[in-house]
């Protein structure tokens, strides 16, 4: 009779054990499945890439002082005193107050211009068309934004926000490139504002 109770024991046992591990490995794995959401939500889930954030990005530089940035256009790091407008620009915006301008919760949208200012160019055109239209329909939801030529891009068109970079090339503003803009507007814009800076 020992014998029988003995072995029950030992299932109980064993089944305890079985039980713990369980518990264990379903902790174990929500862990791991939190940890990838967390890294998708921050890396992925905005649109664009995340870019390092350049240390001492709060360090407000002064005049005549330059820096070199950790990405093409820039997306964060030391930044200038001065700002621009928001809208449209017909000049490159130097690096130092385009920083400053994300600061502000800005997006920039920027093109690398024709060579010959005489030639058409359907990109810059039609950049300045979205966003105009853009800002005309609702201003107060694409207030911060900039538009401007940056003849140092490697790609045609550069979307910039605190942290993100979204770099591609396009021969015009087709409805898909203008679904990529309006994304990365729609969910950068003021995603970074430790100025609490309001629309103009």
């Amino acid at each position: 009779m020992a014998v029988p109770r003995k072995r029950a024991a030992q299932r109980n046992a064993f089944s305890v054990k079985l039980r713990r591990w369980g518990i264990l490995g379903g902790l174990a794995a929500a862990a791991v499945g939190l940890g990838g959401w967390a890294i998708y939500a921050v890396y992925f889930a905005k649109p664009g890439v995340a870019i390092p954030i350049q240390q001492p990005s709060d360090y407000q530089l002064r005049l005549g002082e330059t820096v070199s940035y950790n990405s093409v256009p820039p997306t964060s790091g030391p930044y200038a005193g001065a700002t621009t407008d928001w809208g449209i620009h017909d000049r490159p915006i130097p690096n130092e107050i385009q920083v400053h301008m994300l600061r502000l919760g800005g997006v920039l949208v920027q093109y690398r211009p024709r060579e010959s200012p005489v030639l058409d160019d359907p990109v810059a055109e039609g950049l300045k068309r979205l966003i105009g239209r853009l800002r005309t329909e609702n201003f107060e939801g694409y207030c911060k934004v900039i538009v401007a030529p940056y003849p140092l891009l490697p790609k045609k068109i550069a979307l910039t926000a605190w942290g993100r970079l979204d770099l591609f090339d396009a021969q015009e503003i087709t409805p898909e490139v203008e679904r990529r803009i309006v994304r990365f507007l729609d969910r950068l814009i003021d995603a970074y504002n430790p100025e609490r800076a309001p629309c103009p």
